[in-house]
């Protein structure tokens, strides 16, 4: 069984939604997102964003999944969960969430230089241009 993650508050309908909703973020290695989840406020979820993450190909499910990919990529870096903290901190609502995790991948695929990349959080997550 998966841990409810603390931080969303899911408004749906559907208990199973919730549930698949939840289990998305432990099945994609994306839990990292969420270490000091303790310390930012609540992020409304709504029953079209619980489904847009938990479809297969839908826009929030493509994005979260790439997303997994890149934030994997170097986390042995020593500030690694305080940095991935700016992304959930100042979010209200999951789209929030969701526009600033674009925001990190656009910059990520477009401002960064390829021989660059194995050094991603040093460059991206320090930037306060992109936050």
């Amino acid at each position: 069984m998966y841990e409810e993650l603390h931080i969303f508050n899911v408004n749906t309908v559907n208990e199973e939604v919730e549930e698949e909703f939840h289990k998305f973020f432990y099945k994609n290695n994306l839990l990292s997102l969420f270490t000091y989840e303790h310390r930012a406020s609540p992020i409304n979820v709504t029953d079209s964003d619980a489904r847009s993450v938990i479809k297969p190909g839908n826009s929030y499910n493509k994005i979260l999944i790439e997303f997994s990919d890149l934030m994997n990529m170097a986390n042995d870096n020593k500030m690694y969960d305080s940095a991935l903290f700016k992304i959930i901190y100042n979010a209200r609502t999951f789209q929030g969430m969701m526009n600033q995790i674009k925001r990190l991948i656009r910059y990520i695929e477009s401002d960064i230089d390829k021989k660059h990349l194995f050094n991603t959080w040093n460059i991206v997550w320090y930037n306060k241009e992109v936050y």
